[in-house]
């Protein structure tokens, strides 16, 4: 695999991270598009749902750039219209000769951009650093392929095998950055389970005595 391929697809990768908790019930995708001497000309990833997809925001930074380069995508370009066009048309309207996909996309409505591409002589290589983009993009790809929610458990104990002090005295357990991840991973996800008891407990101890 080219150095090269996969430097700009692991860039492609660190930008669809940069969607995380705002693009749902979409994808999580970035984008990198070089020129035809191999400079970077544009990048670009899904923000929001309903916005414009990765490789329509690194088209337009790379402008009339992007004609005879390449475009490094972490999921096949979409091949359908929705609330917006499909990016396998705009990747040819701007006269890409070459794109690279890490991952294939599974939603059957969706797929088939680089078939496209294929079909209309763009050179398509795909996966490049599959398993990286699968990983930043594990909660959608989750539900695409297996038709059910992908669901992280948090859980924090003592060395004891405690979670919290027996006379309700101790806070946290945890360290400020554990916290501070956690946060991260809340405001990542698309719903939140707690137990009964924990809800409670929460609610009483914002009330405060009556």
């Amino acid at each position: 695999m080219p150095e090269q391929d996969v430097a700009h697809m692991a860039r492609a990768v660190e930008l669809a991270g940069r969607g995380h908790g705002t693009t749902s019930p979409n994808p999580v995708v970035g984008c990198v598009v070089l020129d035809a001497a191999g400079a970077v000309a544009g990048e670009g990833f899904h923000a929001y749902a309903g916005g414009p997809h990765a490789e329509i925001v690194a088209l337009a930074q790379a402008g009339r750039r992007a004609r005879g380069g390449t475009a490094y995508v972490t999921l096949e370009p979409c091949d359908h219209t929705g609330r917006t066009g499909p990016c396998s048309l705009a990747l040819l309207d701007a006269g890409v000769a070459r794109v690279v996909i890490a991952v294939a996309d599974p939603n059957p409505k969706a797929a088939g951009g680089a078939a496209r591409l294929r079909a209309r002589g763009v050179a398509v290589t795909t996966g490049v650093l599959t398993a990286a983009a699968e990983r930043v993009n594990e909660e959608w790809l989750t539900y695409a392929r297996l038709g059910r929610s992908h669901v992280t458990w948090k859980f924090a104990a003592t060395l004891d095998g405690r979670s919290a002090a027996a006379d309700g005295t101790s806070q946290w357990i945890t360290s400020p950055e554990a916290r501070a991840d956690v946060h991260r991973l809340r405001a990542a996800s698309g719903a939140i389970v707690a137990g009964v008891g924990t809800v409670l407990a929460l609610s009483l101890r914002r009330l405060g005595p009556r």
